[in-house]
């Protein structure tokens, strides 16, 4: 995926003239800064544009995928094209790459890992058109394909890595939470501050309970509910929407792998690439379990979900 990043910023210098560093306070460049900043990108997840960053200015041939991009190297490495129109300057394709504190290394090299950011008003390479493209190069696998990632997924990484993320949209829907199981278990369940998700902790001294979430005062699901289950081990997770029931956990031995299936009228195991796996991660130092529950689950408004859980060391 590192590549297929990279590939547009080593492309651009092929599509015309070489770019030229330029000022930002060149009119050739602010004129074209000044047309991000009115399509308001960063609401799509961008960061601000830094001037004290180097930019090169390309101009590209007639005919092309575009007719300027700018290149812009600091915090992170950016590029932004532009379409010429008889109105003037039209943004059409923006791509951010961040990079973070670890390296890894592949058949081709040893690299930085990193995330991207594209969107694309019109095609300018291979991107989905109209909505952010996010990809991740790295190890990590809670990030890497086949995990489609979400901005709600990626910020709460970029913050970890030191980047500016103060311009990105937060999350303003919330989860109503409640326990269904016996009140002797004393299990809690209560949110957890967090800006771009919606972050429930499970506190279960039994090992062992139910709870039920629901839509927050909107009425709508948020897109992405992490839970953290403060446990020794999971031996079984379950969650339903009422028509699909996702059953998840982690075997009791080394090296302790994540198991999972799917039933709806059927029961089928399933891996990573469903858009029913639960991306799971197990904090030893913390002691719990955070679990992201996939969106499938959420596509067709559901009244509630409902969970359960249980220890094996319980």
């Amino acid at each position: 995926m590192r590549w297929l990043c990279l590939g547009l910023l080593i492309l651009g210098a092929g599509c015309g003239l070489l770019p030229e560093k330029l000022p930002p306070d060149d009119p050739r460049v602010a004129e074209l800064l000044a047309v991000v900043a009115a399509a308001q990108h960063t609401a799509l997840g961008f960061t601000r544009i830094d001037t004290n960053c180097v930019f090169k200015l390309e101009i590209a041939r007639r005919g092309g995928a575009y007719d300027r991009m700018l290149h812009i190297y600091g915090k992170t490495s950016r590029t932004l094209a532009f379409r010429q129109t008889l109105r003037g300057w039209r943004w059409i394709h923006e791509q951010e790459i961040f990079e973070g504190p670890r390296d890894y290394t592949n058949v081709d090299g040893t690299f930085r890992e990193s995330i991207c950011l594209t969107y694309e008003r019109e095609r300018v390479a291979h991107w989905r058109t109209n909505q952010l493209n996010i990809s991740y190069s790295g190890d990590d696998l809670q990030l890497a394909h086949p995990r489609e990632l979400i901005l709600a997924d990626v910020l709460p990484v970029l913050a970890a890595w030191g980047h500016d993320i103060s311009t990105a949209p937060p999350n303003a829907l919330a989860v109503r939470a409640a326990i269904t199981d016996s009140v002797e278990k004393r299990n809690r369940i209560s949110s957890v501050p967090d800006p771009f998700r919606a972050v429930l902790a499970v506190e279960s001294p039994a090992g062992i309970g139910r709870a039920r979430l629901t839509p927050g005062l909107a009425g709508r699901w948020p897109e992405r509910i992490v839970l953290r289950l403060r446990l020794a081990a999971l031996e079984s997770f379950e969650v339903s929407n009422g028509a699909v029931k996702i059953l998840t956990g982690f075997r009791s031995q080394p090296p302790f792998a994540q198991t999972a299936s799917v039933s709806s009228t059927g029961e089928k195991t399933i891996g990573e690439a469903s858009p029913y796996w639960v991306f799971a991660r197990r904090d030893r130092g913390e002691n719990f379990f955070e679990l992201t529950l996939p969106a499938a689950l959420l596509k067709d408004a559901p009244a509630a979900l409902d969970i359960q859980w249980v220890d094996y060391l319980r």
